[in-house]
C-alpha cells in the first residue's frame, strides 16, 4: 500500500475552521498524512499557526509550490455552502490530475462526471474521488438498524458545524482504547475522508437518505464482535438549512441512545439567525423525534469550547452540567470518557426485530 501524502488545497479559507471543515478534520485525526497546505492569502506560515493543528506544516501559495513536497493526493479540504465547486479552482485541480494526483472532492459537484476532469485524470494517470457519490444500489429505510446488536450511538446537534464528528470519533478512540470492540460510520465527506468509508448522506435522493443510515449501521452491525457503533451525525433538528438529514439519520440509524453537541455560548442559530433555544428544548425535540419509531435518550452533551481559556471552558461545562442535568464534557480538551461512560451505563435493552439480517458489502470509496 502506498504511502499517503496529501496537499490540502483550502484556497481563502484556511483560517476558517467552519469552512475548512474538511482540511481541519484531516489535520486532525491524520497529521501524517498531510504534506502542505494551499491558501495564497497565508503562504509561508505554519499551520499550527492558524489553526493550531499540524504543527511542521507549511502552507503554500499554489499546488505547484506544494510539488517539492512530493505529494500524491490533493484533498478539496473547503465545504462551501450549497458545495458547487468554485469555477476559480478549476485550473489548480485539472494542474493536480494532470501530474499525476490522486483528488479526493468533498464538494456536491461530481469531478468524476466532468468529461475535462476525466480527460485530465487519464492523461496524468491519476484517480477522482468523489467521497459525495452515493452508492447506485440505495434502499428505503425499514427499520432494519434494530437488528444490530450493539449499542448504536447517533450523535446529534443543536446547529451545524457543533462537533457531532468530532464527538464520534473521539468516543470511538476512548472506546477502542479500553479494549471495546467498536465502528465509525460516517456520514460526510469529512468523515469519510478519514475514516475511508460511508455515505455521504446530504448528497443522496431524500427518499434514501433514511436508508443509507441503516445501510451503513448494518454493515458495522454485521461483524458480531462490535459491541460499540458511532454514528456520525449532520445538521441539525432546529437548523430548518438541514433539519432533514439529522432526522434522515435518527430514522434510519435508530440509535440506542443519543450525545446532544452544542458550541458554548452560542446565541444564534447558524444561517437563520434565530435565537438559540434552550437545551432542555433540544433534548426534548430529538427524544420525542424518537419516541414514535424507537425510544432513544440524549445521554450526554458534548460542549464545543474552542477559544475559550481552560478555566472559562471548565466554568462553562459545570453550568451547562447543572442547566441539563446531565454529564457534560469537551472531548477535546478533557477527553470523551465522560461521554462514553453515559451510553455504556444506559444502554436500554435491545428489541429484537423478526427476520435475518443479510451481510450488506459496502465498496468503500477508496
Amino acid at each position: 500500500m502506498k504511502t499517503v501524502r496529501t496537499v490540502i488545497f483550502a484556497e481563502g479559507s484556511f483560517a476558517d475552521d467552519i469552512h475548512c471543515k474538511t482540511g481541519y478534520g484531516v489535520l486532525r485525526y491524520a497529521p501524517d498524512t498531510v504534506v502542505a497546505v494551499i491558501d495564497s492569502q497565508l503562504a509561508g506560515r505554519d499551520a499550527y499557526e492558524i489553526s493550531r493543528l499540524g504543527r511542521g506544516i507549511p502552507v503554500v501559495s499554489d499546488l505547484t509550490s506544494a510539488l517539492r513536497f512530493e505529494p500524491n493526493r490533493l484533498l478539496i479540504g473547503v465545504a462551501p455552502a450549497g458545495g458547487a465547486l468554485p469555477e476559480s479552482w478549476r485550473q489548480e485541480i485539472l494542474f493536480a490530475l494532470r501530474k499525476g494526483l490522486e483528488v479526493l472532492n468533498g464538494l456536491h459537484t461530481i469531478l468524476s462526471e466532468d468529461k475535462e476532469f476525466v480527460e485530465a485524470a487519464e492523461t496524468g494517470g491519476a484517480r477522482i474521488i468523489d467521497l459525495r457519490k452515493e452508492p447506485d444500489d440505495l434502499d428505503v429505510a425499514l427499520c432494519r438498524a434494530q437488528r444490530v446488536e450493539a449499542n448504536v450511538v447517533l450523535t446529534v446537534g443543536t446547529d451545524c458545524a457543533c462537533g457531532k464528528m468530532t464527538t464520534a470519533l473521539e468516543m470511538l478512540y476512548e472506546a477502542r482504547r479500553r479494549g471495546i470492540p467498536s465502528d465509525f460510520c460516517a456520514t460526510g465527506q469529512t468523515g469519510i475522508a478519514i475514516a475511508g468509508w460511508g455515505i455521504s448522506v446530504d448528497h443522496v435522493l431524500s427518499d434514501f437518505t433514511a436508508g443509507a443510515a441503516e445501510r451503513l449501521v448494518l454493515e458495522a452491525g454485521a461483524d458480531k464482535n462490535v459491541k460499540l457503533i458511532l454514528v456520525e451525525g449532520q445538521g441539525a433538528l432546529a437548523q430548518p438549512v438541514y433539519s432533514g438529514v439529522m432526522l434522515s439519520l435518527m430514522h434510519g440509524s435508530l440509535p440506542d441512545n443519543m450525545i446532544l453537541c452544542h458550541q458554548a455560548n452560542q446565541q444564534l442559530v447558524e444561517l437563520v439567525d434565530r435565537p438559540m433555544p434552550p437545551l432542555a428544548e433540544h433534548i426534548s425535540l430529538y427524544e420525542e423525534s424518537m419516541r414514535i419509531i424507537k425510544p432513544a435518550k440524549v445521554r450526554a452533551i458534548s460542549l464545543k469550547t474552542r477559544g475559550m481559556d481552560e478555566n472559562e471552558a471548565r466554568r462553562v461545562i459545570e453550568e451547562t452540567a447543572i442547566e441539563a442535568g446531565l454529564p457534560v464534557t469537551d472531548p477535546v480538551r478533557f477527553g470523551s470518557g465522560v461521554l462514553l461512560d453515559a451510553v455504556l451505563n444506559d444502554c436500554p435493552q435491545k428489541v429484537p426485530l423478526s427476520g435475518e439480517m443479510a451481510h450488506i458489502d459496502l465498496n468503500p470509496p477508496f
